[in-house]
């Protein structure tokens, strides 16, 4: 008679090397499904699509969720337990017992280091651009979740083939799925006009981050790819535009020498003080002491009174207060307030850029302000300059 193994240790093994098996075909596939299931279409804005399909996390959710309910502190709602079912009709479902639960949990996570399921999300949101689109879409997805929906057209036994919707052979053409009773449907709308959503925030983030200037460097900065006799201006137009638009580069700060000709309200000791902000990699978890926030590695950095004013630095990247988030901030509200209209693209799209506008009004003005006040003050202190 075999000898039986502690805590079900073959259902261990087994479930650790069947999730570590796993792939991201199967995950996407029951996103999909879900959404379908849900009458949703299966495009989704990207964070709900990655959050949606990652293995982790939703691994760690059913451990918890299932912790909860054997408590009785919580009940699986309809939608909860119609995902369940689906993972479990694609055999990638939650393992019963602590044996075979456990194994399978090791197992996603080998998975997690070995297909970089969680790494994703960094590469997703490595740069100011990405997070900025990531926020957007999402909430105008939330605030309109029609954007993401699908219609029906018709009945698979009434819609003729080679039309609009099927083809020849009665396949679904693009962006038209069929449910399990037979009905064809359409989603509401394409995703390039969703993406096209993002373009006012988009604006405002490259603006920010002096990424919308083709013929050289930003005020007071050098050109990407600098000329020999002007290194403010650029002597590439396409190389300047290629490396701001793919590599996101800017030019360094010119030295202060000639930074004070055209940023006469910036002072030595505010230059000095800036630059050794921009480089410092150091962890500052009191803002209230100096104004100024850091976590490790210099990921993300504030400072209430930098070279631009107000300043978030997220991974290298300058993004003032008043001449980037207020923009954006005011194209995501308009974008928001667009989408909840009758026809949401379009009015997304005008909302989104009558908000950009008004935030760059205002931002522009509150920087002027500030500069002007600072130009006065810095004359008065630091006349020899």
């Amino acid at each position: 008679m075999a000898r039986r193994l502690p805590l079900n240790l073959g259902g261990f093994l087994d479930a650790t090397r069947e999730a570590y098996g796993e792939g991201r075909e199967e995950w996407s596939k029951a996103y999909r499904e879900g959404r379908k299931a849900a009458g949703q279409s299966e495009n989704a804005p990207r964070m709900s699509e990655m959050a949606g399909a990652y293995p982790t996390g939703i691994r760690t959710k059913e451990a918890i969720d299932d912790a909860l309910v054997n408590m009785g502190l919580k009940t699986l709602s309809k939608k909860e337990r119609d995902a369940r079912m689906i993972r479990e009709d694609l055999g990638i479902g939650a393992r019963q017992g602590i044996g075979p639960r456990s194994g399978q949990m090791l197992g996603t996570v080998a998975a997690d280091v070995t297909q970089d399921n969680t790494r994703n999300f960094y590469w997703l949101l490595n740069a100011a651009q990405a997070t900025g689109n990531v926020i957007a879409e999402s909430a105008m997805g939330m605030a309109n979740p029609s954007l993401y929906g699908k219609r029906n057209v018709g009945k698979i036994k009434t819609t003729p083939k080679g039309g609009k919707y099927l083809d020849d052979a009665g396949n679904p053409r693009k962006g038209v799925s069929i449910d399990s009773e037979g009905n064809v449907q359409k989603r509401n709308f394409e995703p390039g006009y969703l993406a096209a959503l993002g373009i006012p925030t988009g604006i405002a983030i490259n603006t920010g981050l002096g990424l919308l200037t083709p013929f050289g460097g930003a005020e007071g900065y050098k050109a990407a790819l600098p000329s020999e006799e002007d290194p403010t201006k650029t002597a590439n137009v396409l190389g300047e535009v290629g490396l701001k638009y793919l590599m996101g580069s800017t030019g360094k700060m010119l030295p202060y020498s000639e930074f004070k000709e055209v940023r006469p309200d910036v002072s030595p000791e505010e230059y000095r003080a800036y630059q050794a902000f921009k480089y410092d990699k150091g962890i500052d978890l009191n803002p209230f002491d100096d104004g100024k926030f850091g976590l490790p590695g210099g990921v993300v950095k504030t400072t209430s009174e930098g070279v631009h004013g107000p300043e978030l630095q997220f991974l290298g990247r300058s993004l003032p207060v008043t001449t980037g988030i207020v923009p954006y901030l005011g194209a995501l509200a308009g974008g928001v307030a667009g989408v909840r209209t009758k026809r949401p693209v379009r009015g997304g799209f005008v909302g989104g850029v009558a908000g950009l506008a008004a935030g760059q009004i205002t931002g522009n003005l509150l920087e002027e302000e500030r500069r002007r006040r600072n130009t006065v003050e810095n004359q008065l202190n630091n006349p020899q300059f």
